[in-house]
């Protein structure tokens, strides 16, 4: 087979356009940051980072508008001395002393009161303003809130106490006694 300068010249440019668009596509994360290297929250909670305590997936379960709430996360301690771990937030003021190395999963402790948010006084989808403190640092935070729309989050939802019934039995004027009850047959019929 015999090449000619034709030949040579179109194979030419078909290997220019087939190594411009190779380099084309594979170009894409010189002009674009790549995601994998992005630090960010894969889920609902937050992911901060207070002194040498590392907040992972903080977040509030709460149908909100003045209920309580239970906080979920981790709190991890990387320095090499124990640490006391507060959060401020919803009126309650939850402390957590941790060792060196060692973490809090919230939704793992088992006495709910260590965990409960006394009042989130806003709506779910929002967030509700935190002060994170490690002793020497401490930090402001937006933890969001999120209800039980989602399943894996219903179980975590504080049950609220129970309240006085304020259901009214209805009883007609012309029966009405002074304690505002109405008289049993038996007290009638005497």
């Amino acid at each position: 087979m015999r090449f000619t300068p034709k030949n040579r010249a179109q194979r030419a440019a078909a290997a220019g356009v087939i190594a411009l668009a190779v380099l084309g596509v594979s170009s894409c994360s010189v002009v674009n940051e790549q995601a994998t290297v992005r630090e960010y929250s894969p889920s609902d909670g937050i992911v901060e980072n207070v002194g040498d305590a590392e907040l992972r997936n903080l977040l509030v379960v709460s149908n909100g508008g003045g209920e309580a709430g239970r906080l979920l996360g981790t709190v991890i301690n990387t320095s090499d001395t124990s640490m006391d771990f507060t959060l401020d937030l919803g009126g309650s003021n939850l402390s957590w002393t941790i060792a060196s190395g060692d973490k809090v999963v919230f939704e793992d402790v088992t006495d709910v009161a260590e965990v409960t948010v006394a009042n989130v006084d806003v709506l779910p989808g929002t967030g509700i303003s935190a002060d994170a403190s490690t002793g020497s640092e401490t930090a402001t935070l937006n933890v969001p809130v999120v209800d039980g729309t989602l399943e894996d989050y219903r179980a975590y939802l504080p049950t609220p106490s129970p309240t006085p019934s304020d259901t009214a039995t209805m009883v007609p004027s012309d029966m009405a006694t002074e304690t505002g009850v109405a008289p049993t047959e038996s007290a009638e019929s005497q």
